[in-house]
C-alpha cells in the first residue's frame, strides 16, 4: 500500500467515526427531547392564593399522588393532574362529572381535595378509571392533612404538623420539622433531615430513616428498619424484618425490637448507657461494663450507666458495635 493510499484509508476511518459519532449524539439528543415531552404534563387545573403563615393545607384525592413542597415564598400554588389509562388529561379531553372538586382559600387555610360523588367511601377510585393527583407549592411553616387511597404521597420543606396517610402508596418525607404522623397500610416510609416528634407506620413496608433529630417512633408489621445517624429517643418495632440503628446520641432511652430478625446497633465510643439486650445469640465487644453477660443476653451498665438502650429479638442475633 502506498503512502498515498495509506493516508486515504486513514482520512475515511477518521470522517467514519465523526459521523458514526454525530449520529450517536443525534439519536441522544431526539431520546432526552422526547423523554422531556413525555415528563412534561400539562396540569389539567392550576389554582394560586396568598397566605399569611403559619397556614394550614388540606388534600385529599382518591386513588391519586400527592406532593407538597415547602418554599420562602407566601403564596400556594394548587396543580391538578388527571390520568386514565396511562395517559396525562386536560379540560379539553374530559370532564369530571362524576367527581367533586374543591380547591379553595378560607384565611391562611387551603383545601385541594377530589372525591368520587358516587361513593361516600376514600375508595371509590376503583369504580372509575380516573386517577387524581395533586402538586402543592407552599411556604414553609404550613401544617398539612394529607390523605390518598391509592397513591405515593411526598412531602418536603415543611415546619408544623403533618398528618399523612396513604392505604396503599409509599411515603417520601424530606426536611421536615415539627410533629408528623405518617401511616401507610401497603408500603415503604423514607425519612431523610427530620426533627422533632415523629411517629411512623406501616403495615407491610420497609421503614428507612436518616439524619433524624428528636423522637422516632417506628413501626412495620413485615418489613426491615434501617436507621442512620439518628438522636434521640428511639421505639423501631417489626414484626419479621431485621433491625439496623446507627444512633449518633441517646436520649431518654432506645428500644428496638423484632420478632424474626437480627438487631444490629452501633454507638459511639464512651458512651454510657444501661444495656438490656436479649436474643438467640448476643454479641459486643464491650469495655468498662458491669453487669451480666452470656451469649443469649447482655445486661448491665456501660461507662457507668445513662439512657437504656433495649433490643430484643425471639429469632436472630443482637450485635452491639461502637465507632
Amino acid at each position: 500500500m502506498t503512502a498515498r493510499n495509506t493516508y486515504l484509508t486513514k482520512v475515511l476511518i477518521a470522517l467514519s467515526f465523526s459521523l458514526i459519532l454525530s449520529l450517536i449524539m443525534v439519536s441522544s439528543s431526539v431520546a432526552s427531547a422526547n423523554q422531556e415531552s413525555i415528563n412534561q404534563e400539562d396540569p389539567y387545573r392550576i389554582e394560586e392564593f396568598n397566605i399569611n403563615t403559619p397556614g394550614e393545607l388540606q388534600v385529599r384525592t382518591s386513588g391519586g399522588h400527592i406532593t407538597v413542597e415547602g418554599s420562602n415564598s407566601n403564596s400556594v400554588r394548587v396543580e391538578m393532574y388527571v390520568r386514565k389509562d396511562g395517559e396525562n388529561l386536560n379540560s379539553s379531553d374530559t370532564n369530571l362529572d362524576k367527581w367533586d372538586i374543591d380547591i379553595s382559600q378560607s384565611g391562611n387555610s387551603v383545601n385541594a381535595i377530589a372525591k368520587y360523588k358516587d361513593n361516600n367511601g376514600w375508595s371509590s377510585w376503583n369504580n372509575d378509571r380516573h386517577s387524581i393527583s395533586f402538586v402543592v407549592l407552599v411556604p414553609r411553616e404550613m401544617s398539612t392533612n394529607l390523605k390518598t387511597s391509592g397513591g405515593h404521597i411526598k412531602a418536603k420543606n415543611l415546619e408544623g404538623n403533618q398528618a399523612i396517610t396513604t392505604s396503599g402508596g409509599h411515603l417520601n418525607l424530606a426536611n421536615l420539622k415539627g410533629q408528623v404522623e405518617a401511616k401507610t397500610s401497603g408500603g415503604h416510609i423514607d425519612l431523610s433531615n427530620l426533627e422533632g416528634d415523629l411517629n411512623v407506620k406501616t403495615s407491610g413496608g420497609h421503614i428507612t430513616a436518616n439524619s433524624v433529630v428528636g423522637t422516632l417512633q417506628a413501626r412495620t408489621s413485615g418489613g426491615h428498619i434501617t436507621l442512620s445517624k439518628v438522636d434521640g429517643t428511639i421505639e423501631a418495632k417489626t414484626s419479621g424484618g431485621n433491625i439496623t440503628a446507627d444512633l449518633e446520641s441517646i436520649g431518654k432511652y432506645v428500644d428496638l425490637r423484632t420478632s424474626g430478625g437480627n438487631v444490629d446497633i452501633s454507638i459511639p465510643n464512651g458512651t454510657s448507657a444501661d444495656l438490656a439486650l436479649r436474643g438467640t445469640f448476643v454479641n459486643g465487644k464491650l469495655n468498662n461494663f458491669s453487669g451480666e453477660m452470656d451469649k443469649h443476653k447482655i445486661k448491665g451498665q456501660l461507662h457507668g450507666g445513662g439512657p437504656k438502650i433495649s433490643a430484643r429479638t425471639s429469632g436472630g442475633t443482637v450485635s452491639l458495635n461502637f465507632n
